[in-house]
């Protein structure tokens, strides 16, 4: 039977399905409601967790067992969770270490937060602040008692060593970051805020400013008198421990008021969805009638609407249920065209490395977190917002109008950074990379299939800023696209050709000023012609060929190396940057090894040069530490690149066994002038040398500087004072001329290498 046939003798049932539908939608609002609710009692948890952190912060112990928040939060938990959270609210009771107890009350508050999904919950005027409150202003607090227990803890001993000295300025060096973030975020963040109360968290704000301040100024003396001290009577510990509690007190009652302002958010939402339950129950009622009169009169046009929703079954993704690119060309191509007052925008964001994830946890997970990112943008879309699922990992908004150019862009941040925000895989933490590539048309502009391209170039854009950063397309991404398609056409020929090559830049004992390494860096020899890797490595990455590029430069230097090898007085290090790429690929590692070994070479003259950078998501680094554990097993040279830089520096030290820190250029330059920067590269060095690493420091570019590390414990260097890269030929003839150098003489040796 005919769709119609079907349609006309259901009709008289329209009114039950009608109601059905209406009950469905009020359950729904009233879900909303109850989801809200639950945000707020967990909000009411972790207020109540405030008056004990901030007296345990001040007096070591919290005097009276709080026995009607256990109660709650076994409630709350309900049974899946009840027994960790009043487990982890003992565990913060009981523990003697302050700064350890802390620790677990934020974790407590965290928990708390994301069994009531307070992110989710909270509106986009206040979606920074349970981050704020559950982690920023806490971790701030627990510095703050790091720094006071490791003061008296050096205060009382006969005797400072350098492992004592360098506590201080680490342990200096994480608070100063924690709570100048804190600063900072507070300051951008809360002059946008609009709501009541939005004054006084600014106030407060400000007090808290004002603490910190003070309390980094007392701090600078504990961080001097401990670099030069000899016992602990020369550590100067008093001011910097009186002056605490006041900076607790003040970091609290800024915590305080977020949670303050916050609430109100969340109450202001659950009275406006209870208005709109009561407006549209009111309206229901009527329009289900009028639907029910007009109903038989519609009959042939809903007939033919059905056929095409059948019709429109293949425009679908069917692991997320949302549109897929065939749906949103037709979106496009059904837009008003050469309207003069209409802007069109496009968000289309991409998860990175998200096959690390499948290869990790599975399938299965993966496509959980696939729905579940959908979820996430469907709950940020606006109604008229066309959402869909263009790939593998991308997902895409199409905004038919945008009223306002920067607050879409500020939407598109925004949602880029809930997408990254932590998820316990398989009770591990990770966070998703993300990028995302903007487009918004300009008024009378023909709104053609041409935004999808423009929207990939911008999103390419984004993913060469970084992870979690997002790009504007602008007509330049298109020319540099363009020009990228050319210079990859020409690279092609050139790989083919053999113009791709390394070069080396010398890397020499800072003692003698002999050449004992050298670092391989690609170029493009173009007859007489060098380029530079900033100018062709784009395109090579666009184009897939920097693998290729890679295997080049790798076996370039082995041969290198293995004709140098057993010809020289001193060992020389050959330096190779190892990609992420290689470094998680386990028969990648063993197929390094073999090929080293088949060129003659013992691998410890080989390093590698790792960035720690790639070791910053827990997913993707135990994988990586491991491949780096085997490397070093079997007895290659391992350098961890741009020391300093990253996250995970002490870790990286702790976990690895590392034969040599690079210390960056940041570090290095003008480190003989400026005072507060030799402290934290003195203390780099120290670090190092205190661990039996050796230390190189790289972009020496004057005599001061190269004076000064030689004067600081630094035992090799590289950069622009000593010489550029330089060709295999002009490397090797410096380093077997070495061989009749006379081992007295330094200065011959520095004077051989800057004639290069």
């Amino acid at each position: 039977m005919r769709i119609r046939g079907w349609l006309t003798g259901l009709i008289v049932f329209l009114l039950a399905p009608s109601l059905v539908f209406a009950t469905l939608w009020f359950n729904n609002r009233f879900e909303n409601v109850n989801a809200i609710d639950r945000s707020l009692t967990g909000l009411h948890l972790i207020q109540s967790l405030g008056p004990l952190m901030q007296e345990k912060a001040l007096t070591g112990q919290v005097q009276k067992s709080p026995d009607l928040l256990r109660l709650q939060l076994a409630e709350f938990g309900q049974a899946e969770m009840s027994g960790s959270l009043v487990e982890s609210l003992d565990t913060f009771l009981e523990q003697k270490n302050v700064p350890s107890a802390l620790r677990e009350a934020r974790s407590l508050a965290s928990s708390i937060s994301r069994l009531a999904n307070l992110s989710a919950a909270s509106s986009y005027e206040t979606s920074r602040l349970p981050h704020l409150i559950n982690d920023t202003l806490l971790s701030v607090v627990i510095e703050s008692a790091v720094m006071v227990r490791n003061a008296r803890n050096l205060t009382g001993r006969e005797q400072i060593n350098t492992w004592d000295k360098m506590l201080i300025p680490v342990q200096g060096g994480q608070f100063k970051v924690a709570a100048d973030g804190a600063s900072r975020e507070t300051s951008t963040f809360f002059e946008s805020l609009s709501g009541p109360g939005a004054e006084s968290l600014r106030q407060q704000a400000q007090l808290y400013r004002e603490a910190n301040v003070a309390y980094q100024a007392q701090g600078a003396k504990l961080l001097s008198s401990a670099i030069n001290a000899k016992t602990g009577a020369d550590v100067v510990a008093e001011p910097v421990i009186a002056i605490q509690p006041e900076f607790v007190r003040s970091t609290f009652s800024l915590w305080q008021s977020a949670l303050d302002y916050l609430n109100g958010d969340l109450h202001q939402q659950r009275a406006a969805t209870l208005f709109t339950v009561a407006l549209v129950g009111l309206i229901s009622g009527l329009v289900i009638i009028a639907a029910f009169a007009i109903a038989i009169a519609l009959t042939r046009a809903l007939a033919d609407r059905t056929q095409r929703e059948f019709e429109d079954l293949g425009f679908h993704d069917p692991l997320t249920g949302l549109a897929n690119r065939r749906a949103l060309i037709k979106a496009i191509r059904a837009l008003p065209k050469n309207d003069l007052d209409t802007q069109v925008g496009l968000i289309i964001f991409d998860l990175r490395h998200f096959k690390n994830i499948n290869d990790r946890f599975g399938d299965q997970t993966g496509d959980a977190i696939l729905r579940e990112v959908a979820a996430q943008l469907t709950q940020f879309a606006e109604p008229e917002d066309f959402l869909g699922r263009t790939g593998g990992t991308e997902f895409m908004l199409l905004r038919p109008s945008v009223d306002d150019a920067a607050e879409f862009e500020k939407f598109a941040c925004m949602v880029n950074r809930d997408f990254a925000r932590e998820r316990t895989i398989n009770e591990q933490k990770t966070a998703l990379e993300t990028n995302a590539g903007v487009l918004i048309s300009q008024p009378g502009d023909t709104i053609t299939d041409q935004l999808l391209v423009d929207g990939a170039l911008a999103l390419r854009s984004a993913k060469q800023r970084g992870p979690r950063k997002y790009a504007r397309f602008t007509a330049e991404m298109r020319t540099a696209f363009e020009k990228n398609g050319q210079i990859a056409k020409e690279l092609l020929k050139a790989m083919n050709e053999g113009d791709i090559m390394p070069w080396f830049q010398p890397q020499i004992d800072i003692h003698t000023n002999e050449v004992v390494g050298a670092e391989a860096l690609v170029r493009w020899v173009d007859h007489d012609h060098v380029r530079y890797p900033g100018s062709f490595l784009p395109a090579a990455v666009e184009a897939g060929y920097m693998e290729r590029i890679e295997d080049t430069v790798r076996r370039d230097t082995l041969q290198l190396a293995a004709h140098l090898n057993g010809r020289t007085r001193r060992t020389i290090h050959f330096g190779l940057n190892v990609s992420a790429n290689l470094l998680s690929n386990a028969n990648a590692v063993e197929g390094l090894y073999n090929q080293v070994r088949e060129t003659g070479l013992d691998p410890a003259v080989i390093s590698l040069e790792i960035l720690e950078a790639v070791m910053i998501d827990e997913v993707t680094a135990t994988p990586i530490k491991e491949n780096i554990a085997r490397l070093s097993e079997l007895g290659f040279f391992i350098e961890l690149d741009d020391f300093g830089t990253g996250h995970s520096s002490i870790s990286s030290l702790r976990d690895l066994k590392v034969d040599r820190v690079k210390i960056d250029r940041s570090f290095v330059s003008g480190v003989d002038t400026r005072p507060d920067l030799q402290k934290f590269t003195s203390a780099l060095i120290n670090l190092a040398k205190s661990l039996d690493i050796s230390v190189l420091a790289e972009g020496v570019e004057t005599e001061g500087e190269r004076l000064w590390l030689a004067q600081n414990g630094c035992d090799v260097i590289q950069g622009f004072l000593i010489s550029r890269a330089v060709p295999e030929q002009t490397l090797a003839a410096l380093i077997l001329k070495q061989n009749f150098l006379a081992p007295t003489g330094p200065s011959q040796s520095l004077k051989a290498v800057r004639e290069l």
